[in-house]
């Protein structure tokens, strides 16, 4: 593997790393029934069992973006959550939250791109199911 690679692949799980905590973080707190973004996805006009699903995806997605062989697939259905995000703050006329969640939108794609190569389907073999990883 040349060396180029082998830097962006630490880079990128040094990104995850940090996304990680970060996700963990915002993910837990979508759990708690009297905290903020309850009363935000009311206001929002979400139903409550999607602001589970945000939290469940979120802190799933932390941990998985850390495991090579998922990190693509965990990106990815983090950054399908982030657009989500991404509309609804534009919908409330939040840019500066906007801004902020277009850098984790473009850092996980990253990630999912640098990732790829590694990525679960790779391993699979046809009629081998899960002894070929």
């Amino acid at each position: 593997m040349a060396r180029l690679k082998k830097l962006r692949l630490v880079a990128a799980w040094l990104v995850a790393a940090y996304l990680a905590r970060v996700y963990v973080t915002m993910g837990w707190v979508k759990f708690d029934p009297a905290g903020f973004w309850t009363a935000a996805f009311v206001r929002w006009g979400y139903p409550a069992w999607l602001r589970w699903l945000v939290g469940g995806i979120e802190v799933g997605g932390a941990l998985l973006i850390l495991v090579p062989w998922v990190a693509s697939y965990a990106a990815l259905a983090l950054a399908v959550v982030m657009v989500g995000a991404w509309v609804t703050r534009a919908r409330d006329m939040r840019f500066v939250d906007v801004a902020w969640i277009t850098v984790y939108l473009a850092a996980l794609v990253w990630i999912a791109f640098e990732w790829w190569p590694f990525a679960a389907h790779r391993y699979w073999k046809r009629g081998e199911g899960s002894r070929a990883l």
